[in-house]
């Protein structure tokens, strides 16, 4: 495992073909029809730059844009005492490696974002710096062991009660 994480910047990708990213539950963010065709969190399988919701509760399935639309997440997002951020997926980290990284906007904060015990998302923090909320993911995933993490970036974020 290396630890060491070039500069990365926002326009970069990267495939990792021969790392295992371990199935995780997320806890879902909206009924379990919603999405249910599109991709998981931690798929790596896609080429295309994907978006998910995160509130206290849970984490939505990826999808595009406009399927995160207000119609619709009034239609599928239950509200409550919680934040609805939708978040650009931009990595994927497992075991201490980056297993893929997609190219999107440049922006002001990205997120590490795993799961607890019961499937809740929890963060990291954040970093002004696309590298730096790498390096902390892949140190934090070769303590978690098999726990894939999330590098994002927000959208959008918003109170939903």
């Amino acid at each position: 495992m290396s630890l060491n994480i070039p500069m990365v910047t926002d326009t970069d990708a990267w495939r990792d073909r021969s790392a295992r990213v371990g199935r995780q539950e997320f806890r879902a963010a909206g009924p379990s029809g919603w999405l249910a065709e599109r991709p998981a969190a931690t798929a790596t399988g896609h080429d295309e730059l994907l978006h998910l919701v995160r509130t206290n509760h849970g984490l939505s399935r990826c999808g595009d844009l406009a399927d995160f639309a207000d119609e619709a997440l009034m239609a599928n997002v239950p509200m409550g005492y919680t934040s609805l951020d939708i978040l650009e997926k931009r990595a994927v980290v497992a075991s201490g490696r980056v297993a893929r990284l997609w190219p999107g906007r440049t922006a002001t904060s990205y997120g590490v974002t795993t799961v607890d015990d019961d499937g809740k998302p929890l963060s990291a923090g954040p970093s002004t710096l696309l590298w730096h909320a790498l390096a902390h993911a892949v140190r934090w995933s070769a303590l978690l062991g098999d726990r894939p993490l999330l590098v994002t970036s927000t959208r959008d974020s918003r109170s939903w009660h």
